[in-house]
């Protein structure tokens, strides 16, 4: 009763096992074709099993690639066009998010802060040449055009950096009042576009935003945090700006540099200010 109440639960196996103990012990087989036969489902068992743990196997390489790359694109946070156009010169490195403002950027309102930042922001407008904008899947019609056929084109963290100079020297409106004063578009320093300068911060970092994650200690201080600090010790993967720079300088749109083609609307804006 006990043989056959295991052989009840698991045939196949029992099937192999007495025809393996009936060979092992030089026994003659009860029944030839019955014991082939058995044999014989046993091993198509086993191919099968086999094939299916493979089959398995590739299915779950299959999924963990493709939810792997969704991942990473979603946790990017980036379009493919960001990117196309440098190619493999954007680089990226390991280091502290923050870290104490050194020289200049440390400097009061001055001509040689008013420098660093003119500099920094150079190459706010650069060149894109017409293969690189269908790598973009851009439409060109009655887009900006300037000499040499290229288009006109800016990268967005030359435009945030633009802003928060923008609102850097209205911060310190004091000493950069009187050096704008004659400025024939006042309203790039008033609520309008600051406001825009604003959002356009808010929106990119929240698109974009930092994850890093900070801790707090006691200190034996009174300071505006109730005796807390900040410990500003945590590290980022951030792109080496020189590599976004370098590539952006190498096209950098210069004034009186470069002009402009024909636009289409001139004829009815005869009195259009020359931008260039």
């Amino acid at each position: 009763m006990e043989k056959n109440s295991r052989e009840s639960h698991h045939p196949l196996l029992c099937e192999c096992g007495k025809e393996n103990s009936a060979s092992s012990f030089g026994e003659p087989p009860d029944g030839p074709i019955i014991e082939r036969k058995s044999t014989h489902v046993c091993h198509e068992a086993r191919v099968l099993s086999i094939l299916m743990l493979i089959l398995l196997f590739y299915i779950a390489i299959f999924l963990t690639v493709n939810v792997s790359r969704n991942i990473c694109h979603q946790a990017s946070g980036q379009l493919l066009e960001d990117f196309s156009a440098l190619g493999n010169s954007l680089k990226f490195e390991e280091r502290l998010e923050w870290y104490p403002p050194s020289f200049p950027w440390n400097l009061e309102p001055s001509d040689e802060l008013d420098a660093a930042w003119d500099d920094l922001i150079y190459a706010i407008d650069v060149r894109v040449t017409g293969d690189e904008m269908n790598l973009l899947g851009k439409n060109t019609t009655n887009r900006v055009q300037v000499n040499r056929g290229d288009y006109l084109g800016s990268i967005g963290v030359y435009h945030h950096l633009h802003c928060l100079n923008n609102l850097r020297m209205i911060i310190h409106w004091d000493y950069y009042e009187s050096r704008w004063a004659n400025y024939t578009h006042p309203e790039a320093f008033g609520k309008g576009h600051s406001d825009h300068c604003i959002n356009i911060l808010r929106q990119a970092i929240m698109c974009h935003p930092n994850t890093a994650i900070t801790t707090f200690e006691w200190v034996d201080e009174v300071n505006q945090l109730d005796g807390k600090e900040q410990r500003l010790e945590a590290a980022s993967t951030c792109a080496i700006w020189g590599s976004i720079d370098g590539w952006a300088r190498q096209r950098a749109l210069i004034p009186g540099e470069f002009t402009y083609r024909p636009e289409p609307f001139a004829a009815s804006r005869p009195q259009l200010r020359n931008t260039n």
